[in-house]
């Protein structure tokens, strides 16, 4: 926990301070690097259910008339593939309900980097190195022709990407903690700790978890 409240202190730290920048074939190169290393901690597929309190709330806005089996509780499952990417389905919910958290990948920024499908990643992003020394690298992604733009903060020793910031212009909007979890030799980025920071205003995290991974 202690580690977890330094990372979010570190935000105000490093927030309005700039970078060294290299924009180069070495950065998507270093990039491509990192991107491999990620998809070969992963199995080739797994499924789980996605816990969260934002999900919960969510979740039980659903009426009970929409509910396939009445006796049953509905879920959010989460499918994820190498070659498709990740998806999520409300369970035991009709068809007006099952894609209600269709975008969710385009809301958290670290399920779209950690879970994307690993043919179009390349494509979409301009990769910056704003940092690196013999165990850090931070890289900044931005997608072309827009303002905003993720930072990823890998730690170099253990392959994994430790946090996920999202950013448009100079402002901070979120930053996401990963934590990992070790199944069948595989290492699974399983709970998202997520903090909304703004000039405004600075939330509560709110966690994101995969329960019951089964790897496929």
């Amino acid at each position: 926990m202690e580690k977890i409240l330094s990372w979010f202190l570190m935000i105000f730290l490093i927030t309005g301070i700039g970078f060294s920048e290299e924009t180069s074939s070495k950065a998507k190169e270093v990039f491509k690097e990192v991107y491999e290393k990620i998809l070969s901690s992963l199995p080739s597929g797994f499924s789980a259910e996605l816990k969260g309190e934002s999900i919960e709330k969510k979740l039980k806005s659903i009426p009970k008339d929409s509910y396939i089996n009445k006796n049953k509780r509905i879920y959010l499952d989460v499918n994820y593939s190498k070659s498709e990417g990740i998806s999520f389905v409300v369970r035991n919910a009709d068809e007006l309900y099952k894609d209600l958290f269709k975008n969710l990948p385009k809301q958290i920024f670290a399920f779209d980097l950690l879970f994307s499908k690993n043919t179009n990643i390349f494509e979409k992003y301009e990769v910056k190195i704003e940092l690196e020394d013999e165990k850090n690298l931070i890289l900044s992604l931005s997608p072309k022709k827009a303002e905003n733009k993720g930072i990823i903060y890998y730690d170099k020793s253990s392959g994994r990407v430790m946090r996920i910031d999202y950013q448009v212009g100079s402002d901070l909007l979120s930053t996401t903690i990963v934590m990992y979890k070790s199944i069948n030799g595989f290492q699974i980025p399983y709970k998202f700790i997520t903090k909304e920071v703004t000039r405004e205003k600075s939330t509560l995290p709110e966690i994101y978890e995969l329960d019951n991974i089964r790897i496929r």
